[in-house]
């Protein structure tokens, strides 16, 4: 009963900080709608081209030019004439020459207008090309061409909209342990109820246990809302739901320990929502949240071990799209975090009281 009464006075203390509150549920949501409904469709890219596709034998292979699953890598236009796009169009390929095989001689002249000013974007125009060009050229060649056997993490290619929804809904689920963990503590130095801790006749576990339940039921409220916006941009929904419940309760635990442990140094509700906002992101980033950690080199592949976002992105990606995802090393990370921030939440919150009571 104590503790259930713990947990109704923090449900409670929710009106105290509709605005902070709020603020964590749409954080989140602009990534998602910043970046995924941007480029929600995926990797088709359109291209203008003279002459069109029905002059050109490249142009018509091109067209059918696709990935794996099927998808076609380019959507082509035919431009009006054969003059450079302005900043307001998209990029132009001029055939001047039709690629041909001769013999052992392979000819021809493509004049390509890259009207982008993004590094990683013009090296995809230019792989892309390149990629045409070579499929056309091995359906041109009677022999010698090259097979490559593609393995994948995940069973079907994911488009990109998803598989960053997904690696976002992680960040929202530190962002709401981190949020409403430090409010949980800030409301009492907010209220000047801190000193009264002293007099409660419930111990300290009993009031960091009742805190941390209601912090997690808070987190899964801010959760569900996401998870069903997601869910109607998407249709993506968890293939294996029970291990994804479990590891989303593990990260609302692990970091509302911590977002406790944070507000109990810091007074000011306006500061624990910007150092949550900040650790998140920062947590995120360094976990993988845009891409593997392959790409960043040695120090930020040894951090992300020690991170736990890194282990809760690959396990949540794996509840969404199965793939090669090592499962079972990440839950015990998940886990050994969880009971290492519980610790710490004991430890400090019980010297935070003890400390009140003498003062």
């Amino acid at each position: 009963m104590r503790i259930i009464s713990i947990i109704s006075k923090e449900l409670k203390c929710v009106k105290e900080d509709i605005s902070f509150n709020l603020a964590t549920l749409i954080s989140p949501l602009l990534f998602l709608l910043a970046f995924s409904l941007m480029l929600s469709s995926g990797i088709l890219i359109p291209v203008q081209t003279y002459p069109g596709s029905d002059s050109s034998d490249f142009l018509k292979s091109m067209e059918n030019y696709h990935a794996p699953d099927g998808t076609a890598y380019f959507e082509l236009h035919t431009a009006a004439e054969k003059v450079p796009p302005t900043n307001a169009e998209s990029n132009l390929i001029v055939i001047e020459q039709e690629p041909s095989v001769n013999g052992d001689l392979i000819t021809g002249e493509i004049t390509h207008y890259i009207n982008d000013v993004n590094e990683n974007m013009t090296k995809n125009f230019r792989n892309r090309l390149s990629g045409a060009i070579v499929n056309y050229v091995e359906d041109l060649r009677p022999s010698g061409n090259v097979t490559v056997n593609e393995i994948t993490m995940y069973e079907q290619d994911i488009p990109w909209d998803t598989g960053f929804g997904v690696s976002v809904l992680v960040f929202g689920l530190m962002l709401s342990g981190l949020v409403f963990g430090m409010l949980s503590i800030t409301s009492e130095w907010g209220n000047h109820t801190t000193q009264l801790l002293k007099l409660t006749p419930y111990s300290s576990k009993a009031i960091v246990i009742g805190k941390i339940i209601a912090n997690v039921i808070k987190c899964c409220v801010s959760g569900i809302a996401f998870f069903a916006i997601f869910f109607m941009i998407s249709r993506a929904f968890p293939v294996h739901l029970i291990f994804f419940i479990i590891s989303i309760l593990l990260v609302y635990g692990i970091f509302a320990c911590l977002g406790m442990c944070l507000g109990i140094f810091i007074k000011s509700s306006l500061t624990a929502f910007l150092l949550s906002l900040v650790s998140a992101l920062v947590l995120w980033v360094g976990g993988g949240g845009f891409g593997p950690l392959s790409y960043y080199g040695d120090i930020a592949n040894f951090l992300g071990k020690i991170n736990p976002a890194t282990y809760a992105i690959d396990i949540v990606r794996w509840c969404y799209f199965n793939g090669n995802t090592q499962l079972a090393g990440g839950f015990t990370i998940l886990g050994i975090a969880f009971i290492v921030a519980l610790f710490l939440i004991f430890t400090i919150f019980t010297r935070w009281t003890r400390r009140e009571e003498a003062m």
